[in-house]
């Protein structure tokens, strides 16, 4: 897509040179043949409208660029922090136990309305293919709902889901997490072992989203104190956020 509006971009750029070309001599160069008198005529009679237009859209479409090679940018540096956390975890509690988890990047979407709301933006595992999930979640629903609904650190569990206790797990997840059954159903992996971990923009205490370790795995080495280390390795990696992307 970014390719198409870059040669759209060009497109408008040498449509507008052309036009400056044309204008002097009062016809369209190279192309009288081409387009009707009418064309002709109202090219010639209102320059103006049209060079502005063209302007205009080009403008647009720069910013539309610009902001999508931005989100590329973050999205990056999110999969980063998501494979450091993954390699950290990998080192000081388990290579299985990082195996068995995802971690995610939740960004706030509409930050500062009431129609807020958390979406991922990026994502790390290794246990099965990675299937890109299009889930969105509103402060106070689910894990990453919850840690950003309150900007601290959450650390909770769920039953184990299997086909005997899936109504325990839809009961629990509605107590625990305000999470419906509906929005369960959803759910590409329903976890046991949740981790929830405010990040916030560089040197404020505005909030930028949540990254959400998840796991089908309850694994008793995974303590509060590690659960700390890895909040902490969040607040080194805020320098990122300085808050210029757009919301």
């Amino acid at each position: 897509m970014s390719s198409k509006l870059r040669w759209m971009s060009r497109s408008i750029t040498g449509l507008i040179s052309y036009l400056f070309i044309s204008l002097p001599e009062k016809k369209l160069l190279l192309l009288e043949s081409v387009f009707t008198e009418p064309v002709h005529k109202f090219v010639f009679k209102h320059p103006q409208i049209i060079l502005v237009s063209l302007v205009l859209l080009y403008v647009v479409i720069e910013v539309i660029i610009g902001q999508r090679n931005n989100n590329k940018v973050i999205n990056h540096q999110c999969y980063n922090i998501c494979r450091y956390i993954y390699k950290h975890i990998e080192k000081t509690i388990s290579p299985a136990f990082a195996h068995s988890l995802r971690i995610t990047v939740f960004k706030a979407i509409k930050p500062n309305t009431a129609e807020v709301y958390l979406e991922a933006v990026s994502r790390y595992q290794v246990k099965e293919p990675l299937k890109k999930t299009k889930i969105r979640f509103k402060p106070g629903e689910g894990v990453a709902g919850s840690c950003f609904q309150t900007q601290s650190l959450v650390f909770g569990s769920l039953p184990e889901c299997n086909e005997t206790n899936l109504n325990e797990y839809y009961k629990k997840s509605w107590e625990e997490y305000k999470m419906e059954r509906s929005v369960v159903d959803k759910l590409n992996i329903k976890s046991c072992l949740f981790l929830g971990i405010p990040i916030k923009y560089f040197d404020t205490e505005r909030s930028w989203g949540v990254l959400l370790l998840d796991s089908t795995e309850k694994d008793m080495q995974s303590n509060m104190q590690k659960a700390r280390d890895i909040e902490e390795i969040i607040e080194h990696y805020t320098v990122f956020f300085t808050g210029k992307e757009k919301q």
